[in-house]
């Protein structure tokens, strides 16, 4: 959804919202993207432009993890609540090169971006999974083929800390579900290698926004550390000093360790 600061009412509160917004450099690269691509021809030499300010952390994040969306080994990922598409546009841009199928899943519409098939539904539905698993099998991906699963996911911040933090670990919850279902598991005879000086863990990688609290503490070590060969704790530059957001970035996906 595009946000219009023009519906805002006028209140100190929105007055503060709108000089952060002029003040934060990644606003006012994403704008000066638009308008320059707006004032462009139509080549499609031009330079990439974000339709959401978060592109920007997720391009640090694949800086920094070059596995998670690596031109050379990233042949799937799926983006869930992907609208409006900023991320999905980020790894459309860093692996087009290999032609890497991607899929965006989200209840909410999407403008078209090009080699990202968008499902639109409920992530959590067995018809949107049943239809992602068929797209799967029509270009020949594995159920358990995917390279990368994505998560930028919020819910609607209501003020209450308890009930946010309680949100936002139903959210982690889901995508950690979703993803043991989907992620290539590792072998333990899978060759180890270096992506551009780092350790390569073998399956496959999940990256999910959450919001700091004990909680979510206890959540990594329970539901994501046994799972993964590294777990990771990430806050981009990009993202506020004042928010408490951060990312887990999980590396090599090893399936259940029950059954390990």
């Amino acid at each position: 959804m595009r946000f219009n600061p023009a519906s805002l009412k006028s209140s100190a509160s929105s007055s503060r919202w709108l000089a952060r917004q002029s003040r934060d450099p990644f606003v006012r690269q994403r704008q000066a993207q638009s308008q320059s691509q707006q004032s462009a021809s139509n080549s499609s030499e031009g330079g990439a432009s974000y339709r959401a300010r978060s592109s920007f952390k997720l391009l640090s994040l694949a800086k920094k993890h070059p596995i998670i969306l690596s031109p050379n080994r990233t042949k799937t990922v799926v983006d869930l609540g992907a609208a409006p598409g900023g991320w999905s546009q980020v790894a459309s841009n860093l692996l087009k090169s290999n032609k890497a199928r991607i899929w965006a899943l989200d209840i909410l519409s999407m403008e078209k971006i090009p080699n990202v098939d968008v499902i639109r539904g409920d992530f959590l539905s067995e018809e949107v999974r049943d239809e992602l698993r068929e797209r799967m099998a029509e270009v020949g991906v594995e159920r358990r083929g995917v390279d990368t699963v994505l998560s930028d996911m919020m819910a609607p911040m209501t003020g209450n800390r308890t009930r946010d933090v309680g949100l936002s670990l139903e959210l982690c919850a889901a995508a950690t579900v979703f993803a043991r279902d989907v992620l290539r598991v590792g072998s333990k005879d899978d060759e180890e290698i270096t992506v551009k000086g780092r350790k390569v863990f073998p399956g496959g990688n999940l990256v999910i926004k959450y919001f700091a609290h004990p909680d979510m503490d206890e959540f990594r070590k329970l539901e994501l550390e046994p799972w993964f060969g590294k777990v990771t704790v990430e806050k981009p530059k990009e993202s506020r000093s004042e928010s408490s957001e951060a990312y887990w970035v999980c590396l090599g996906f090893k399936g259940d360790p029950a059954n390990r």
